[in-house]
């Protein structure tokens, strides 16, 4: 079978005797805008394989329907098809590295807006190198602020001060992470701006209706913003929950022996159960019982009781973040290992196969943290909650309980199934990194 299928044409010579092909595929690839516009990796991913399985499908149906393609093996296109899906991504990552080196494909931007605004938009430039930007340094309207730095980016001078840059400094974009300004006034001075440069991107403020769900479309001639909520349609929700089902079942399969060396490691280290039992907030406000393997020690409220009124600072912190970052006296040794890998959370594998909560999803809140976000509550409670979701892999226990409801609204309006590989994907990494866990 497989000497015969070798005698075959190989695909790609295919593409070299009948050019008009390529030249499809790079058309889908043009009208996805993969050769001219600048996105992140996994964003990038998602429509090269969007674009090559509609390519191959493309040239499927003309094999399957013409018989001048008939001596080219079914088979031969479908490995074709997976090498692509896998290499593409890769080999374009690589490519867009090494333009940016040659300068190619980097793109200077000046930011324009606040110390406090900016760490979050600076961090995903640092974090996404394709997208080629290098940041020149800051603009700010806070005069306090000149001389100061943030994340090695430096504070060139007040933003009224931008033309006179421009005459010293090359940069090709702006970005205007400026939130509190009045409209009026942020309308003439974009106005300005868009004289000095090719772009100007604007970021709104953080919890805004527009950046936790939006889509634009033309009514006529009239513009409308569109909000979304993708996780309320019941064809979505339909779907998540059958790949959360099958995705858990082999969880499950693959971590029973592992479980079993976590469970003699708990008893060792501290008296009290294997498993640890908590009541959380589920779908439409019902009261759950989550399972985590326990990482405290039985006494962990009197122990942290008595850390807090001994020592203010810690006090604050755990009602800012409801964690305790630097040291938490109620963790036990293992505990902390089992966290940083967030290993406590396998268990709960079995709430999903109970179909209490999803792989992926908002974070399953206490019952006293849920009185505390009515504002969220309408759209949260919608939904099942997730062992992972949006809020760990994007800073864990590094971000507000404020920032982390932000992200878990975005991930209700904006999900997508694509969207819940991705963050499969980044908490093995986060786990393993140990990224912001406490």
């Amino acid at each position: 079978f497989f000497p015969a299928l070798l005698q075959r044409p190989t695909f790609f010579s295919l593409y070299l005797t009948k050019f008009y092909l390529f030249a499809f595929w790079m058309g889908v690839f043009l009208y996805e805008k993969l050769y001219t516009k600048r996105f992140s990796f996994w964003d990038e991913t998602r429509l090269i394989l969007k674009s090559t399985s509609i390519s191959f499908g493309f040239i499927m149906i003309l094999v399957f329907v013409t018989q001048e393609y008939f001596y080219y093996s079914r088979l031969i296109i479908l490995v074709a098809w997976a090498l692509s899906l896998v290499l593409l991504p890769f080999f374009r990552y690589l490519t867009k590295l090494a333009l940016i080196k040659l300068s190619f494909w980097k793109k200077k931007v000046i930011i324009i807006g606040t110390l406090k605004e900016c760490t979050k938009l600076i961090n995903d430039i640092n974090k996404n190198k394709t997208l080629g930007y290098e940041i020149v340094g800051f603009l700010s309207n806070n005069r306090a602020e000149l001389g100061h730095s943030l994340l090695g980016v430096k504070v060139l001078g007040h933003l009224d001060e931008i033309e006179k840059l421009k005459a010293t400094t090359h940069f090709d974009d702006i970005i205007v992470a400026l939130s509190h300004i009045p409209r009026e006034k942020m309308i003439t001075l974009l106005k300005r701006w868009e004289q000095i440069s090719d772009t100007i991107r604007y970021i709104p403020r953080t919890g805004d209706l527009i950046t936790t769900g939006i889509e634009i479309e033309n009514i006529g001639k009239t513009l409308a913003l569109t909000v979304r909520k993708n996780l309320h349609k019941p064809w979505n929700l339909a779907l998540k929950f059958a790949v959360d089902f099958f995705l858990a079942l082999i969880l499950l399969v693959i971590f029973v022996p592992f479980g079993l060396f976590i469970a003699v490691a708990i008893k060792i280290d501290s008296p009290g159960p294997i498993f640890f039992v908590q009541e959380r907030i589920g779908k439409r406000g019902r009261k759950i019982r989550v399972i985590k393997f326990r990482t405290m020690f039985t006494d962990a409220e009197k122990r942290l009781a008595t850390y807090l009124a001994q020592n203010p600072q810690a006090r604050q912190e755990w009602e800012e973040f409801r964690k305790l970052r630097s040291f938490d006296p109620r963790v036990t040794r293992v505990g902390r290992f089992l966290r940083r890998r967030s290993l406590d959370e396998v268990p709960q594998v079995i709430n999903v196969l109970k179909g209490e909560m999803s792989l992926v999803g908002p974070r399953p809140y206490l019952p006293e943290e849920w009185r505390a976000f009515t504002p969220f509550q309408s759209i949260i409670q919608q939904v099942r909650p997730g062992i992972t979701g949006l809020w760990q892999t994007s800073g864990r226990s590094n971000l507000s309980f404020k920032e982390r409801l932000a992200i878990d609204e975005y991930y209700i309006r904006n999900w997508s199934l694509w969207m819940d590989i991705v963050i499969l994907f980044k908490t093995v990494k986060v786990s393993l990194h140990g990224e912001g866990a406490f």
